[in-house]
């Protein structure tokens, strides 16, 4: 299970974007970092790349690496990690970011905010979204082979701006984007994970939303120049993607 976590904001100058951890048995700190190369067609887990459309493998080997690495939670203590995947079902492929101006001032802003963007990247949300389950009824000994889970997330997922500033700048930074903080989104896709079930134990798959995120600096507009106030991170659920983990329990 997921929980959704807390914003450390600095008072960072250079382009930067915010690190989530995948999942966490406590709330994880979000920290803006010097962002280096962003990857199109890739979504962040744990601040690490993952290519869309593609399958961590996870073996007794490497399970305790892989679960490190990505922050994740076992939904119980036996539970073993079989696979991770990042599905987007857009017919377009990979996503291409489209290029925004880096700097711009609502005409509507009473206040004066001015805000400064940094480049969008795409990360793994906190909250579940989409759950299925198999049980194998075979003897122990025994495994259900070829067993085909479909997970389908069907959910509005709420359009979130993460800062510890006032509400009057969140309403300011989700307006610059074009959204407000009451809006959600509709996530629909659906995902079939094929797995090999012990006998007597459950395959689970879960899924959870992605995120396109942009960490963006928020300036007080003044006669004298401008006050930096802090950072801001615009989190717009994907329409079209989900991120999935499998296990094996019981």
């Amino acid at each position: 299970m997921k929980k959704k976590l807390s914003l450390i904001l600095a008072s960072i100058m250079a382009l930067s974007v915010s690190v989530y951890s995948f999942a966490s048995a406590s709330e994880t700190q979000v920290i803006p970092v010097d962002s280096g190369k962003i990857e199109s067609g890739y979504v962040y887990l744990n601040g690490v790349p993952i290519k869309e459309n593609e399958v961590i493998e996870v073996t007794e080997e490497n399970q305790d690496e892989i679960i490190s690495k990505f922050g994740i939670e076992k939904p119980s203590e036996g539970a073993k990690l079989q696979t991770i995947r990042v599905v987007n079902t857009d017919p377009r492929g990979s996503r291409e970011f489209l290029q925004e101006d880096n700097e711009s001032v609502n005409p509507q802003n009473i206040f004066g905010f001015k805000l400064t963007k940094g480049t969008p990247q795409y990360i793994d949300g906190w909250t579940e979204i989409a759950r299925a389950k198999h049980f194998c009824t075979k003897a122990k000994g025994q495994s259900c082979n070829g067993v085909e889970i479909t997970v389908s997330a069907n959910e509005n997922v709420a359009v979130e701006v993460q800062t510890s500033l006032s509400v009057g700048v969140k309403e300011f930074v989700a307006a610059e984007f074009g959204r407000s903080l009451n809006e959600s989104v509709g996530v629909s896709t659906s995902v079939m994970v094929p797995m090999n079930i012990p006998g007597q134990k459950t395959g689970i798959v879960v899924g959870y939303p992605v995120y396109k995120s942009t960490f963006c600096q928020v300036y007080q507009k003044g006669i004298f120049g401008d006050t930096y106030l802090g950072g801001a991170s615009m989190l717009e659920p994907s329409k079209s993607s989900i991120v999935t983990m499998d296990w094996i329990q019981g």
